[in-house]
């Protein structure tokens, strides 16, 4: 027993010989970028901007202290990380990157795709992050997000989620989601497209870094005047034809896409009739049920589920009118919307409704998917839409709670 545990104490006397731990990293050693906005250079192919934190006095007080933006030029990511190094007294750092920005000069010219064709693992990069297409340039909107009111920029980013959750008007779609589209040609990228109000005055404060952008008060957020808040905004979303930026929907088009193509989990719309304003929450109810017959002009019939909840009745009649008309009304409305998107989508020949992730499936092989050419056969594509809206409140309240 005694030599039992000398063994055992001369193992744990040499273990630490054994052993070595990393060097320990001060917290400004690493510059942390949470975003990267991309636009066309001038000397390089590309301009590429980083939305990088400031440092904290603690990893708690890190994503609260402000952020600022700086930026390289290059032909790639990597040499625009290089070039930006040269100034820097620290090392970018990409684990935190949620967002990648791309402007529609960029996005337009399939450039965007060329520039997506770096390391994500030597970068470090998720392939989570979420996309987005900027009309303008990325740097000002990136500057736009300042705020010294919410310096936390990072907590603004995921306000973009809660906006995909219980909004229903913008697609976050992530890199692995566009490469899959660009790749395999079964349906093409929904991405949101941010904007700058420049009639909104620039936040400034402790955390806020003093931009160049000029104010101009004739602007305004999709076309309707805002007052305060950040002067960069997502109201919109960019269609892409395989690689290539094919033109811009706005909330309520986008609203509808999800819709059709079961990405939908929450969202509004407003009737106005004789009778007044009515206003319903939308809720999924289920996947849609979509049949698609193949050909030379392929035709698809798809029926959506939703339920809905009144949040709005200025005739106080919704209640009782519900059966005898508005089921029937909202019902016929949304059925319209989607066939009228469908056919600006066309168009565009862009397949953002996803049919070519069922049409895939009536092949063996992929050799007959390829030469079956489904974008050539999409451009002459059909379809009908019908809408089931089941009222799952059937009481309104007048009064506040």
């Amino acid at each position: 027993m005694k030599r039992n545990k000398l063994l055992l104490l001369c193992m744990l006397l040499l273990l630490p010989l054994f052993s070595g731990c990393l060097d320990a990293v001060s917290l400004d050693a690493y510059g942390y970028v949470l975003s990267i906005g991309v636009d066309e250079g001038e000397t390089k192919t590309f301009n590429v901007s980083f939305l990088l934190q400031k440092e904290g006095t603690s990893q708690e007080s890190q994503t609260g202290a402000g952020s600022y933006v700086i930026g390289a030029e290059g032909n790639d990511l990597f040499e625009a990380v290089r070039i930006a190094h040269a100034g820097l007294p620290f090392e970018l750092n990409f684990s935190r990157v949620n967002f990648l920005l791309f402007s529609d000069a960029v996005a337009s010219t399939g450039r965007m795709d060329e520039f997506l064709r770096f390391s994500f693992d030597l970068m470090k990069i998720r392939q989570s992050a979420k996309l987005l297409v900027v009309r303008g340039k990325c740097s000002d909107y990136l500057q736009g997000l300042s705020s010294a009111d919410q310096p936390n920029v990072a907590k603004r980013q995921y306000s973009y989620f809660r906006t995909y959750k219980t909004e229903g008007i913008i697609m976050m779609t992530n890199l692995a989601v566009f490469r899959e589209a660009v790749m395999s040609g079964t349906f093409d990228a929904l991405v949101p497209a941010g904007e700058v109000d420049a009639s909104i005055m620039p936040q400034q404060g402790v955390n806020t870094r003093k931009t160049d952008l000029p104010i101009n008060e004739n602007d305004t957020t999709g076309g309707v005047k805002r007052t305060g808040g950040l002067r960069s905004y997502l109201l919109e979303s960019a269609l892409f034809d395989g690689e290539r930026l094919a033109g811009f929907i706005d909330a309520d088009d986008t609203e509808v896409i999800l819709m059709a193509c079961g990405d939908f989990e929450r969202g509004h719309v407003t009737l106005q009739d004789t009778f007044g304003t009515t206003g319903f929450v939308l809720i999924a109810a289920g996947e849609p049920q979509v049949t698609l017959t193949l050909g030379d002009a392929p035709h698809a019939s798809v029926h959506v589920p939703l339920y809905a909840q009144i949040e709005l009745d200025t005739g106080n009649t919704a209640w009782n009118r519900w059966e005898s008309e508005l089921k029937a009304e909202i019902e016929t409305h949304l059925a319209e919307e989607m066939h009228r998107v469908f056919l600006q989508i066309r168009e565009l020949n862009s397949d953002a409704m996803r049919f070519g992730t069922r049409a895939v499936k009536q092949f063996q092989s992929h050799d007959a998917w390829r030469d079956y050419a489904w974008k050539q056969k999409y451009k002459s594509m059909t379809a009908d839409f019908s809408v089931t809206v089941m009222l799952s409140d059937r009481i309104i309240s007048n009064r506040g709670d």
